[in-house]
């Protein structure tokens, strides 16, 4: 729903067939697996055991000496298989599912209009021709019609005008008929001797226009693989590479022609002032030269600057793909490591409490990696701290959580045999 409120502008009057809104819904919904994958484990595992405490199940393994830890193993081995699954999700099929979203939605956006000829106003989409309608009538019926024939794009050359017409479409949608019924056509009439409109009546005249420019053409997709989005992680790897020796050449270089400008500056200036005649006039000379020169300096220093930030810009949007791979499949284990203890503690199963819970923690997950990730983009911190800081506190919060809980049921463990 989301994606379709974003482009809704862009996919309403496009007349387009349902089978290429359910593919770009369907790409776009490939985009978000990893992403519910961890809201999906926190919220089951807190329902499995909040449903075993409930129970009394988890107290039924607990009298025969084992640990919480012994449930939370094979879910953890189960949550391992499901990281693994996400990061391939995330590594090679969001990869392609962006890229044919990205040139699908392109192609949509470049699509023209369907057409759609209102009263009383001229629609001019269809090449070479504009229509004018005074009224619309049922049946594709229209009374009063303007029609101005401009296909060789050197003015209007034919104008029609009819009391009454029909408009209909070819069942394979590539010309549009118009019957023209009871009217005139004026034609413009250049030769070598004079130049005069040319006024015919008619009963019916027949006009096949063209709509080839009304269908949507399909683009290839390697105009849009440069993008971080449709790289999967050795692809971004060489692109960060790339960058940062670019990165690196272009430091070399302003290094190097400051030094040669300074020492070339530093000689002329020198020459100028040991000359002998006209002293004063040579200072001067010298010091309008170096003046000139410092500001070409200071130039060439802000356009290094302004490269470099698109560079780092560029550099940091990729890092961000790159520990988003890693970041989102192993929230599917850290989310468990949550879920879990959680769901003993509040000892609810169903979809009450932990349904609550599940997303209170994953808002509060989701805000701490979304606020790293814009902070990295404008290269305030390093993207390695920004992408992984949710990460971190989330497992340590789990850590924490999951100890506390085994701890309670070894006081219990130890309260029976003592």
């Amino acid at each position: 729903m989301q994606f379709l409120w974003k482009y809704i502008d862009d996919l309403i009057g496009k007349g387009l067939e349902w089978n290429i809104i359910i593919e770009l819904l369907w790409y776009s919904s490939i985009t978000l697996i990893p992403i519910a994958l961890p809201l999906a484990i926190l919220l089951a595992s807190m329902m499995l055991t909040g449903s075993l405490s409930e129970n009394s199940e988890l107290t039924a393994i607990n009298s025969i000496g084992k640990p919480f830890t012994y449930i939370i193993n094979p879910l953890l081995l189960f949550s391992l298989l499901i990281t693994l699954s996400s990061f391939m999700i995330s590594n090679y099929a969001i990869p392609y599912a962006n890229l044919k979203a990205t040139t699908l939605m392109y192609d949509i956006i470049q699509k023209k209009l369907n057409i759609n000829i209102q009263e009383k106003v001229f629609f001019s989409e269809i090449e070479g021709y504009s229509i004018r309608v005074d009224k619309k009538l049922s049946n594709n019926m229209m009374e009063n019609i303007i029609l101005y024939d401009y296909v060789d794009k050197k003015g209007i050359k034919q104008v029609f005008t009819a009391r009454n017409g029909k408009m209909s479409i070819t069942g394979d949608n590539k010309l549009l008929i118009i019957n023209l019924y009871n009217g005139e056509s004026y034609n413009e009439v250049l030769n070598e001797e004079q130049e005069y409109i040319l006024k015919t009546k008619f009963e019916q005249y027949n006009l096949a226009l063209d709509l080839s420019a009304f269908e949507m053409e399909r683009s290839n997709s390697d105009r849009f693989s440069n993008r971080a989005k449709t790289m999967n992680m050795n692809q971004l790897k060489k692109h960060v590479d790339s960058l940062k020796s670019e990165y690196g050449e272009l430091q070399k270089s302003l290094l190097s022609n400051f030094i040669q400008e300074t020492k070339f500056n530093a000689n002329k200036s020198h020459n100028l002032e040991k000359r002998s005649d006209n002293n004063l006039n040579n200072v001067y000379k010298a010091k309008s030269h170096n003046k000139i020169k410092i500001n070409e300096q200071i130039q060439a220093v802000q356009n290094y600057q302004n490269k470099s930030k698109i560079i780092k810009k560029k550099i940091n949007k990729f890092q961000v793909e790159r520990h988003r791979k890693l970041t989102l499949p192993l929230a599917c284990m850290i989310m468990l490591l949550i879920g879990s203890p959680i769901g003993a503690i509040i000892k609810k199963g169903g979809f009450g409490l932990p349904v609550v819970f599940s997303i209170f923690l994953f808002l509060i997950y989701h805000i701490i990696s979304i606020t790293g990730e814009k902070m990295v983009k404008k290269d305030v911190i390093d993207p390695f701290i920004g992408m992984w800081t949710s990460t971190i506190i989330m497992f340590m919060v789990g850590v924490v959580l999951l100890i506390v809980v085994n701890n309670n049921y070894f006081e219990k463990i130890w309260l029976k045999k003592y």
